[in-house]
């Protein structure tokens, strides 16, 4: 019992002393229950920044109708959002967006097409259909200065998981042609892509149930059309009275770290407690290979389930995780960052909010911390909040 009190005042401290070299501000909000935001894009890649802004998409329902929006930061001084772009023309869905160079590439879905366009400086370059198609989900990452999009869409009976990369030809977009990314005769669901770039290789991450429990795979080629390697990355834990349910691995998120060792995260129900645990591996190698598997959850998380993990990396010696839980008897976001192949204590970033999910995190390249999360006010609404503090 001492042992939790202590614990407790340790996050509050630990929260009153960020809040000293932090910012913190309402992105958008609305006072109609009715109405609510979400930041759920497939690897949870809601966020991107360099050093001069930061950029966040989510979608926001309001009258039964659903639009993505994009806000952009300064991050000189204490200055807030700017007002939101609307992303499309009809209803949009799951966007996502990264810094790939010195453009931040968004795209979206929708009427079930993937669109893209990408903002150099304050110019906004024409929106492209990159796919049309039953598309389920949709994600990002970087192929340096070009952006890599991973999308599942229905397929017969299943999923299928494919890639492209967008990129910038003076004042327009250009795409390649999607490149499915394992056989769908014998991975017949495929979903929640991920997609990165490290050690000169594509890596498109995914998971699959076609064995009845959902594995975690990697594909990863020298480019989209030389892919040639498939490994899966989540340990298979047989179902016992230690390990609960055994493996089932979803929700998995990626960065790209120092010396351009990949990092991947998910949920992993392999808990004889409590449901979903976060949990992590890495690849030097360019995710031809994965290493062992390592819990992120401290001894105070073991007893509840996580939620919605996200990770981000500045691509030099600066990880974080987060995710929510409700440890205190209440949604937080908890965080923890990585040392080596360890992972430091959790921290509560939230706070004293009142309700509290889906974090997304990202670093600019000179280690500043962002974080966004979405509150709900009981009886009040709903809000998106970010956190970020500098290095």
């Amino acid at each position: 019992m001492i042992s939790r009190v202590l614990l407790l005042l340790c996050c509050a401290l630990t929260a009153a002393g960020a809040a000293a070299d932090s910012n913190q501000f309402t992105v958008a909000a609305t006072d109609n229950t009715a109405d609510f935001f979400q930041i759920e894009s497939s690897g949870r890649k809601n966020m991107a920044a360099d050093d001069q802004r930061v950029a966040l998409v989510w979608e926001e329902t309001r009258g039964g109708h659903t639009a993505s929006h994009l806000a952009f930061r300064p991050l000189a001084g204490d200055q807030p959002f700017g007002t939101p772009i609307v992303l499309g023309e009809n209803d949009a869905f799951n966007p996502v967006i990264a810094r790939c160079g010195s453009h931040f590439y968004t795209a979206w879905i929708e009427q079930d097409s993937i669109r893209a366009t990408a903002f150099t400086g304050g110019q906004e370059l024409p929106v492209v259909t990159v796919v049309s198609g039953s598309i389920n989900e949709l994600s990002i990452g970087c192929q340096t200065d070009s952006a890599l999009l991973a999308w599942s869409a229905r397929k017969g009976n299943g999923y299928a998981v494919s890639a492209t990369v967008v990129q910038t030809e003076k004042d327009r977009l250009t795409t390649q042609t999607p490149v499915a990314v394992a056989a769908s005769d014998t991975y017949r669901f495929q979903t929640n892509p991920g997609a990165a770039y490290a050690k000169g290789r594509v890596v498109i991450t995914w998971h699959d149930r076609s064995s009845g429990t959902n594995l975690l795979y990697a594909t990863s080629g020298k480019s989209l059309q030389q892919l040639d390697t498939q490994t899966q990355i989540n340990e298979l834990i047989k179902k016992s009275y230690e390990w609960g349910s055994g493996s089932s691995a979803v929700r998995n998120t990626l960065a790209v770290g120092e010396h351009q060792r990949l990092v991947a995260v998910w949920l992993d129900k392999r808990a004889s407690r409590a449901g979903y645990k976060v949990y992590s591996a890495f690849s030097n190698d360019g995710g031809i290979s994965w290493g062992d598997n390592y819990d992120i959850i401290d001894e105070w998380g073991a007893v509840v389930p996580q939620w919605t993990p996200a990770v981000a990396s500045d691509g030099h010696d600066r990880v974080m995780a987060v995710w929510m839980d409700a440890r205190e008897d209440m949604n937080c976001i908890w965080s923890a960052k990585l040392s080596g192949m360890t992972w430091g204590a959790n921290t509560n970033l939230s706070d004293d909010a009142e309700e509290v999910h889906s974090p997304v995190i990202a670093y600019s390249p000179n280690g500043a911390l962002h974080v966004a999360w979405i509150e709900i006010q009981q009886g009040k609404g709903s809000r998106i909040r970010y956190f970020s503090k500098a290095k």
